[in-house]
């Protein structure tokens, strides 16, 4: 039997086509058109009253947001070292921002910031088998955190001290029994090849592959078997670091999220403002617009109101807060990105995690 290492794919991702940009830039159209037009509509605000709200926030409070998304960036890094044995702080923080500033602003940002993301650890000497496993295993924390989150907040919706109407609790019934039915087939994924092939054929059922050839199916399930043994060894050396990581982020950007309310002037509880920030991030995960921005604002706000706050302070509450998540990370997402392409990116040189000097990606 051949001891060779499995076949890698060709590609991490698949091509970008004119077709992706135009879907991009309608996306950065309805975003512009929800937050300007959508967020007064709906939630029966005027911009005066945001503006008014907004204009409570003192140098001091925005001086401690800025720090706080700093140290939420810093947080992640435990995260990118965790899924990529080798990586060093200083290069994860460099990522991270790099990947953030692009993911979050330009057009098909998510597709792009993962590119440069590929182009920057292969230029620190990274195998593009290590890589596109640190992708697989960082998409799966990010996912599975995104949903733990909202089904925390529903359980303080339905148990908690929270005075919500009745059709929200529901929802928060319904919603919380299907997050923990998909945190627990994804970790079933992870840790056993059977429930991994089952549900590969299940997809494939739906898809109506069958119907077509099998070879399809064979190759799905050679796919998923390799990836999941990957991301398996990974998740066994780097789970501690990367769930602390994720933890401590998603703690500190609450912190802002709690700052950036008390600043505008709403006045919830501590439980009432965890209930929108996890549905906040619930809204990350299924937004069509990049980064979310526009319907993670209204519904955010959306959200404060129907757990009693005003509207004007609960749209400047969102509003602060994706300043700060979409334009705050500018400077830092840009200092990054120089520091990289000047030192071991394209346009310079650098060394890789053993030590060498590359100014080149590493070849596979």
């Amino acid at each position: 039997m051949s001891t060779d290492p499995p076949a890698e794919p060709e590609a991490i991702g698949r091509r970008l086509t004119w077709r992706d940009a135009v879907s991009s830039v309608l996306g950065l159209a309805v975003s512009g058109v929800l937050i300007v037009y959508g967020m007064p509509l709906v939630l029966d605000t005027t911009w005066a009253e945001i503006g008014t709200q907004l204009a409570r926030v003192r140098p001091g409070s925005a001086a401690l947001m800025a720090l706080l998304l700093v140290a939420g960036l810093f947080c992640y890094t435990w995260v990118l070292m965790g899924s990529l044995p080798g990586l060093s702080h200083l290069q994860a923080l460099k990522g991270n921002a790099v990947t953030s500033l692009i993911g979050n602003l330009i057009p098909l940002g998510a597709a792009v910031g993962v590119a440069v993301w590929v182009m920057m650890t292969r230029s620190w000497g990274f195998p593009r088998r290590a890589v596109s496993a640190s992708l697989l295993v960082t998409s799966l924390w990010n996912l599975l955190a995104r949903i733990a989150l909202p089904v925390i907040g529903c359980l303080l919706l339905v148990a908690g001290p929270v005075d919500a109407p009745q059709l929200l609790v529901r929802g928060a019934v319904i919603a919380g029994a299907v997050g923990t039915a998909a945190i627990g087939i994804t970790s079933a994924m992870v840790l056993s090849d059977t429930v991994a092939r089952g549900v590969v054929l299940g997809l494939d059922r739906v898809a109506g592959l069958l119907r077509r050839s099998g070879t399809r199916v064979r190759r799905l399930e050679t796919l998923m078997t390799d990836q999941r043994a990957r991301v398996r060894d990974l998740v066994r050396g780097g789970f501690w670091p990367m769930t602390l990581g994720m933890t401590g982020q998603f703690t500190l950007l609450f912190c802002l999220y709690w700052t950036a309310a008390r600043t505008v002037g709403v006045d919830l509880p501590l439980v009432g403002l965890i209930c929108a920030y996890a549905f906040r991030q619930l809204l990350t995960v299924f937004a069509v617009t990049p980064g979310g921005l526009g319907v993670t604002e209204v519904g955010t706000a959306g959200m404060l109101v129907l757990l009693g706050a005003g509207a004007g302070a609960a749209s400047a509450t969102a509003l602060l807060y994706a300043v700060y998540a979409h334009l705050v990370v500018v400077p830092f997402g840009l200092a990054a990105l120089g520091s990289w392409w000047y030192g071991s990116g394209p346009g310079g040189r650098g060394s890789d995690p053993a030590g060498r000097v590359t100014g080149s990606p590493v070849s596979s």
